[in-house]
């Protein structure tokens, strides 16, 4: 059964990918009982910066950055406006798209995931926001993000979904089938599909790559799990039609073919998982996370913890 009332939290910030961001989620998630709050960090001047007139040429410049700030401020509302329109052309209701613009406190990075503790369900944002050079310079949100939000999914755009279909790259670790039962609440199951791909290679510096051995031991080990992940689907709305699993015989990158197979069979979403408490240096510094991450720039990517 799906969770009822989801709150999805899109961190927005007026750029071409944010607006594939709320596409994103009007595409997967079930319109009838989601609420989405916009939610964008302004950077504002302080009241006493904007009362100080010390000389002619610093109140000109504050004019001017009084200019640029309400500039902004109406390509937000506008962009905002327009992603509004896309949630409710999929069907959400006007009263559950909400727009909210707040002045920064503490930082971007910060304030977000601030916000993300009041009770949302995921966050949604795209990989990059207005400035790739900006981004490049100072470090992605959303890689920063990775290591503040816990709990819940945070949800990568990399561009627009070309089909509606999601490649797990399933471990049978307790952090992916908490990924699964997340999806199985987030997603609509209509015209979904989900594919189960489970990548393995020798372990082990006494294995061998002709034997078969250890390839049926890590199939019986694995195909319950896989059929305990495929049944939480099943029971929340999909059918046995729309789910698949293929197990990978792999020598090379595990990271690169999982990658491969979903450039190849048209995946445009990618479901991870992450470690652990510390998930930051669990993610990111380990081995197949952080490749699939910084490897798939044009699809989306979950990443689950």
């Amino acid at each position: 059964m799906h969770k009822q009332n989801l709150k999805i939290l899109v961190a927005f910030d007026g750029s071409d990918l944010a607006i594939e961001a709320v596409k994103y989620v009007a595409l997967l998630m079930p319109s009838a009982y989601t609420e989405v709050v916009l939610f964008f960090v302004e950077n504002s001047m302080s009241n006493g910066f904007l009362q100080s007139n010390q000389d002619m040429d610093f109140r000109f410049k504050a004019a001017n950055l009084r200019a640029c700030i309400t500039d902004q401020h109406k390509r937000i509302n506008a962009a905002m406006d327009k992603a509004a329109r896309f949630l409710m052309e999929a069907g959400f209701p006007s009263k559950a798209v909400i727009k909210k613009i707040q002045p920064k406190n503490l930082s971007i990075v910060n304030d977000i995931q601030r916000e993300s503790q009041d009770g949302y369900d995921a966050v949604v944002m795209g990989r990059t926001g207005e400035s790739r050079l900006k981004d490049m310079l100072l470090g992605s949100v959303p890689t920063k993000l990775l290591k503040k939000i816990q709990g819940i999914p945070m949800i990568i755009v990399g561009g627009t979904p070309r089909e509606n279909r999601i490649l797990v790259a399933f471990d049978g670790s307790k952090e992916i089938m908490r990924a699964v039962k997340a999806m199985s609440n987030l997603i609509g199951a209509s015209d979904c599909k989900v594919s189960f791909c489970h990548v393995f290679k020798p372990q082990g510096v006494f294995a061998k790559e002709g034997d078969i051995q250890w390839k049926e031991d890590e199939r019986k080990r694995i195909e319950p799990t896989i059929n305990k992940a495929k049944e939480c689907l099943i029971d929340s709305g999909f059918s046995f039609n729309q789910l698949c699993c293929e197990i990978i015989d792999e020598n090379g990158d595990l990271a690169t073919s999982i990658i491969n197979k979903a450039n190849e069979e048209n995946f445009s979403t990618i479901v991870i998982g992450r470690r652990g408490l510390s998930v930051y240096q669990e993610f990111i510094t380990t081995r197949v996370g952080e490749k699939i991450f910084k490897q798939a720039e044009h699809l989306t990517v979950w990443v689950f913890g």
